[in-house]
């Protein structure tokens, strides 16, 4: 994988970086900014996903993939986005086998982003 050392460089990771920057009004500090955050909420929210959902915990779990699509849309990190929509909505569709097909995929998708920003603020 290529070294995150610039925002330019999540474009190598998958984050439309155009879009998460036009989320926040054109203003690459405050996305930077909001990058941070969504790097501390991941190291939170990735062991309270798995949590949730080992302790089948549906209605939470939902609450909280609703959550990351949100969030990482706001970031254009479209592609966990996307892996989180589809869990939201296989929980609202009570498909709990596409809920158990996708979650590990989910977390490590969630895992990778939350590495690429870590490695992009230990660049800053």
């Amino acid at each position: 994988m290529e070294p995150v050392r610039t925002i330019d460089d999540l474009q190598n990771r998958g984050f439309d970086v155009e879009e998460g920057i036009a989320m926040c009004a054109g203003d690459e500090e405050l996305y930077a900014e909001v990058l941070d955050a969504a790097l501390e909420e991941g190291k939170e929210k990735i062991p309270l996903i798995r949590q949730l959902y080992e302790e089948k915990d549906y209605d939470r779990y939902c609450v909280e993939v609703h959550g990351l699509k949100n969030a990482m849309k706001s970031i254009g990190a479209n592609h966990l986005s996307e892996a989180a929509r589809v869990q939201e909505f296989a929980v609202k569709d009570n498909n709990l086998a596409l809920v158990d097909e996708g979650v590990d995929a989910l977390l490590t998708e969630y895992q990778d982003v939350v590495d690429a920003l870590e490695e992009l603020m230990a660049n800053q």
